[in-house]
């Protein structure tokens, strides 16, 4: 009785100096919260959708109509009463004089964030592919890695053209799979003098078995946030207006989850969005995904989003 005691004591006063009797378990820490791959994991009923209405008529380029409308004729009247369009105008002779001041240089873009570009998946990867199918003859399959990669590729190309700053986080492809933590870990220790934004670039699988089609009705763009990233939605919100608006897709709106969280999108230190760009596992959809001119279109409109928040930024 009396060994107890003094124990009870001495673990007591240990306690009051912050020592600890070495034979007490470690406190152990906090489980933590399960987290997902895919916004194809997230049970459907905890979905949060956000509808983000897109206005195309303020998408429209005026110089392109323009040029395919054409400049207004000019008519003068003519003798047997018809009309013809005026001549151009010709260029003033040659006298000598000082040649016409060249036209000043566009600005340079002074880069505003250090846009991590992320191309989900990887080759090694299970699933994350369509069913095998028949187009020009041939057996074929839409492979969810490359079309990621392709569309990456396609922005840093434009983004090198305007000097916007970037950072391709998954440039490896045979050797990846899902490549989660590694990809957040690249992301957080990067390097930069310029505060980071990060945008990983999916296409969407709807519920079905490997080798079966989703009904025609499952299809469209939607994009991803962290629910409470403030940021993280207004980020949304302009890419997906600006991949509705370039490329026609259904407008599946803003999405989070109430419950169980994308890994990649609430691990990495910047705000981060994820974009679904239609589904391949749609067969309609999955034949306009696989057109060079539908995926230059989807990289488009990436870059237009990018452009308007390194004008505007985020706050």
């Amino acid at each position: 009785m009396f060994r107890k005691l003094s124990d009870l004591f001495k673990n007591f006063f240990r306690s009051l100096f912050g020592k600890r009797d070495s034979t007490s378990p470690e406190p152990k820490p906090e489980p933590e919260e399960p987290l997902l791959e895919d916004s194809q994991d997230v049970a459907t009923d905890t979905i949060e959708t956000i509808p983000v209405p897109v206005d195309i008529s303020a998408f429209a380029d005026p110089d392109k109509d323009a040029a395919i409308d054409g400049p207004p004729a000019t008519d003068t009247p003519t003798d047997d009463g018809g009309t013809t369009p005026e001549p151009p105008p010709t260029d003033p002779i040659d006298d000598g004089g000082q040649p016409e001041p060249a036209e000043p240089e566009p600005p340079v873009h002074t880069p505003r964030f250090l846009w991590c570009l992320d191309n989900g998946h990887g080759k090694l990867q299970a699933g994350k592919r369509s069913p095998k199918f028949e187009l020009d003859g041939e057996e074929v399959q839409f492979f969810e890695y490359e079309f990621n990669r392709d569309i990456v590729q396609r922005i840093m190309k434009a983004l090198d053209e305007k000097g916007v700053k970037y950072f391709d986080v998954v440039p490896d492809v045979d050797e990846v799979g899902s490549f989660l933590k590694e990809r957040v870990q690249r992301v957080n220790d990067k390097e930069s003098d310029l505060p980071k934004l990060f945008v990983s670039v999916h296409s969407n699988a709807g519920p079905a078995a490997a080798d079966e089609w989703v009904t025609d009705s499952i299809k469209g763009a939607e994009t991803w946030y962290a629910k409470g990233s403030v940021k993280g939605r207004k980020m949304a919100e302009i890419f997906q207006k600006h991949i509705v608006a370039k490329t026609g897709f259904v407008n599946r709106g803003l999405k989070s989850t109430k419950e169980k969280q994308l890994y990649v999108l609430v691990k990495t230190a910047p705000p981060a969005i994820l974009t679904e760009n239609g589904f391949y596992n749609n067969k309609e959809e999955v034949l306009e995904l696989m057109k060079d001119e539908v995926r230059q279109k989807i990289a488009d409109a990436h870059v237009a989003a990018i452009m308007e928040i390194e004008e505007n930024g985020l706050d």
